[in-house]
């Protein structure tokens, strides 16, 4: 007679939650396909924040993880396997941009103003875009062009 196995002490060889967090993402992958190539790169990029919503809207997210990324989604813009995916790098490159200026009041593009301005409302009306990210360029283009009147 073999001994019951009390299931509530079992570990989890693949760490907590690990499986269902990997079936989440293949499930995301699958339904969003660019956005999850997004994604991807903010994860190696800052695995604490793991997404790119969650590195671009963090006004604590590091400028140096935040440059990473948009090197990272520009060659995604240059080299994505699909229109969506080149179109969401170039996206997330200019969003990239837009956090790093919203949030350290940096520039890590070589773009005059008005290029940046240009490039962040491209970047608003793509509804392919998270609205997170969308409202976040939004800001950055509002402190960009500064007060009116």
């Amino acid at each position: 007679m073999t001994d019951p196995v009390d299931r509530t002490n079992r570990p989890d060889p693949a760490g907590d939650g690990a499986i269902r967090d990997t079936l989440a993402w293949v499930l995301h992958s699958i339904d969003h396909p660019a956005q999850a190539a997004g994604d991807w790169i903010a994860y190696e990029v800052d695995p604490a924040r793991g997404s790119a919503v969650a590195l671009l809207t963090d006004p604590t997210a590091p400028l140096s993880r935040i440059r990473r990324a948009r090197v990272l989604w520009a060659a995604l813009r240059a080299e994505g396997e699909t229109a969506e995916e080149r179109a969401m790098g170039s996206r997330l490159a200019i969003a990239a941009a837009a956090a790093a200026f919203l949030f350290h009041g940096e520039r890590i593009t070589s773009h005059d103003d008005a290029a940046m301005l240009a490039a962040f409302r491209s970047v608003t009306p793509d509804g392919a875009v998270p609205a997170e990210v969308r409202t976040m360029v939004r800001m950055a283009e509002r402190k960009l062009a500064g007060p009116v009147g």
